[in-house]
């Protein structure tokens, strides 16, 4: 089965994955040379009334929800045309920090319309990557033939895409609109590869988490290098780790301490969780991390990172001489906490809660799936999860409010100017949506573009809670 790159982007309607959507989605397939190879598809989804945009998500893409209503598709529709291309065997899913962002509204997506949020990642030889630490990579271990001008407001490096192709003389007109972007993402990852193959074809080799548990040495307390954005300063985004254990209560999850900063707090305060330079590297997230001998053995990137050899060794060789004692505190504060309490969480928003379901639920979601949509509220199901039957209602509503009843579309109809009302996370209730397009309305900063769409999205939501409240 050969394998391919699909590049994608999405852009939303908002910031939080569990509780905004998805407004457009474009991907393109390429061979492992980069080279395209299929059209692109795009599409955008349909707005759903359950729901507000955020303005400034809608200013930022320019996408209004009147375009998404008229040119748009269904989400239902929305994510099984892309989880197809996704489950193409051999597929590595690839974007520009699609793990940290897109990755996660797919999830979600997958997960309101009863499809399983994972097997796309890992079924019939399919993985996923990401570009966004690899730039990262380049910019701290091998910059050559990569040009990094921009900087942010703290003067750190800027690693945002508009920013690198514009330094390094990508094309990339009319940027946040995905399919201009998937093509921005796919030219970056070229220049790398062709610049730094080895690097390239390192971060790609070890994406998968078995690879990465392999570097994470817990037993020797091995250090290695970690790239990752909560590291970012004005040298970069890398700094020595050192292994620790695995977190109790999740697998993927590798307890590691910075050794930049001082080991002995370790045996400090009553929560070693707490202390400074304890960081959680994700396994399954594609971490970037590299043998230490890319710091040890090369004067240039000690330079460049300003890192303090010395440092770095009196840290690791307190963790090894002390390393019974900090497990033995890792063991005292786990036993000390107990789970999280989910229970009050709306169906929507419990995906990382408790979205294993049981043989006999995944069975009977397929199945439910497979229904026409105005058989899927008519048959009685056996559910063992009781978020199941909301989710359920939730989504032929979504998707197909002409096929439920009178007594059915009262109800859609209550549960969404509940939602207009009283949103979920930071959504913005009717009130606050209204206003802030106000405030940016008779703001003299606001463009004559931006107000054309802020006008759209003034009229979208009166007509919404017209048609709610009426």
């Amino acid at each position: 089965m050969p394998s391919t790159f699909l590049f994608y982007d999405l852009e939303t309607f908002g910031l939080d994955s569990k509780a905004d959507r998805i407004a457009q989605a474009a991907c393109i397939r390429t061979d492992m040379n980069l080279k395209v190879i299929s059209d692109p598809l795009v599409m955008l989804c349909r707005i759903a009334p359950d729901y507000l945009p955020s303005p400034s998500s809608c200013l930022v893409t320019g996408i209004t929800p009147q375009q998404t209503l008229r040119d748009g598709v269904n989400e239902y529709e929305f994510i099984t045309k892309l989880n197809r291309e996704f489950s193409v065997p051999g597929t590595i899913v690839t974007g520009f920090n699609n793990i940290a962002f897109d990755d996660e509204f797919i999830r979600n997506t997958l997960y309101r319309n009863l499809m399983d949020p994972y097997e796309r990642e890992w079924q019939n030889g399919c993985s996923r990557w990401d570009i966004l630490d690899l730039v990262r990579a380049v910019h701290d271990f091998r910059p050559q033939g990569m040009k990094f001008l921009h900087r942010n407001e703290k003067g750190r490096p800027s690693f945002k895409l508009v920013h690198l192709t514009e330094d390094n003389s990508i094309p990339q007109e009319g940027a946040h609109d995905a399919l201009v972007d998937v093509f921005a993402t796919i030219n970056v990852a070229k220049l790398i590869k062709a610049t730094q193959p080895q690097l390239f074809d390192f971060y790609f080799a070890n994406r998968s988490k078995n690879r990465i548990n392999a570097l994470l040495d817990t037993m020797h307390s091995t250090p290695v290098m970690y790239t990752c954005q909560s590291f970012s300063s004005e040298r970069g985004s890398s700094r020595p780790i050192c292994p620790l254990t695995f977190e109790a209560r999740r697998s993927n999850s590798v307890i590691c301490f910075d050794l930049t900063e001082n080991a002995e707090a370790l045996l400090d305060g009553d929560d070693i969780t707490r202390t400074k330079g304890i960081i959680y590297v994700s396994t399954n997230r594609c971490p970037y991390i590299a043998p230490i001998g890319i710091l040890t053995g090369v004067k240039e990137v000690q330079e460049r990172l300003m890192i303090d050899l010395a440092v770095m060794n009196r840290n690791l060789k307190f963790i090894r001489e002390n390393k019974a004692e900090i497990l033995r505190r890792f063991v005292k504060v786990k036993d000390s906490k107990n789970e999280p309490d989910s229970s009050s969480l709306d169906p929507d928003l419990r995906i990382y809660s408790d979205s294993f379901y049981s043989e006999n639920d995944r069975m009977n979601m397929k199945m439910v799936n497979a229904y026409p949509p105005e058989k899927k509220l008519r048959t009685i199901w056996h559910f063992d999860s009781g978020k199941i039957s909301k989710l359920l209602f939730r989504q032929v509503a979504r998707n197909w409010p002409e096929v439920l009843s009178e007594n059915e579309k009262i109800l859609w109809k209550n549960y969404c100017a509940t939602r207009i009302l009283q949103p979920f996370n930071r959504n913005p209730d009717y009130n606050s949506y209204m206003n802030e397009i106000n405030e940016k309305l008779n703001s003299i900063g606001t463009s004559a573009k931006d107000k054309l769409t802020l006008v759209a999205l003034r009229e979208y939501g009166q007509n919404l809670y017209a048609s709610l409240m009426g």
